[in-house]
């Protein structure tokens, strides 16, 4: 089992924060209340999903949130709770709010910053690391398996029921604040203290450029 790492270098596995490898501008999520662009979160290309034939060759999937800092410099707690679940009951209602959008697209060679650009995380290309044994032993144990470390695939480190429908959504990565807050500390809180989960629609592999492709949202424990 492999945990997400961030580096510098690309492994052409995608990447956290930057701008977005889009080919047309007019693909970018807005905000549905204002029609600001989103912020994108996570890029992950075909390589991410290994064997996995999850999407498109040569497509990748782009997770997109409506964060913004107040002029403080902490970030909007309003709109974090847009896509924000503490119980199961809550998860349809943020799927369909339209605050957080995960599409699919073609992988351009470069990614695209608008003139008018959101704000923009710090960028960082994801790899893969093993766990060690005690990572992996909390990855596997307990009533509530899923260790609090970022990771692809996996169990989800929620401590509720599942959310999702199983034969139609796959639990694609989770991210932490941690991870998001290392890259840039200006980032800390991004998530408020909550994971993110990245869950891939199985009927993306059949999508074209712009489709949803399943959804995002964001658990605290």
């Amino acid at each position: 089992m492999d945990k997400i790492i961030l580096t510098q270098h690309d492994q052409g596995l995608g990447h956290v924060g930057g701008g977005a490898y889009l080919n047309n501008l007019a693909l970018w999520p807005t905000n549905p209340k204002t029609g600001e662009l989103l912020t994108p979160l996570v890029t992950s290309t075909e390589r991410f999903y290994s064997g996995d034939r999850c999407i498109p060759a040569g497509m990748a999937t782009t997770v997109f949130i409506a964060a913004q800092h107040y002029q403080s410099g902490g970030f909007n707690a309003a709109l974090q709770r847009r896509y924000t679940v503490s119980e199961q009951s809550q998860l349809q209602e943020q799927i369909n709010n339209g605050f957080a959008r995960v599409i699919l697209h073609d992988l351009a060679p470069e990614p695209i910053v608008p003139d008018n650009a959101p704000l923009l995380l710090t960028q960082a290309f994801i790899n893969f690391e093993a766990m060690s044994e005690d990572e992996w032993d909390e990855e596997i144990g307990g009533e509530y398996g899923g260790i609090a470390l970022s990771k692809a695939g996996g169990s989800p480190s929620w401590l509720q029921d599942p959310v999702y429908e199983p034969n139609r959504y796959m639990f694609h990565l989770q991210l932490l604040d941690a991870d998001i807050a290392a890259l840039n500390p200006e980032h800390e809180g991004a998530f408020a203290d909550g994971i993110g989960y990245v869950f891939i629609d199985l009927q993306a592999r059949r999508g074209k450029e712009g489709d949803e492709a399943g959804f995002f949202f964001i658990q605290h424990t």
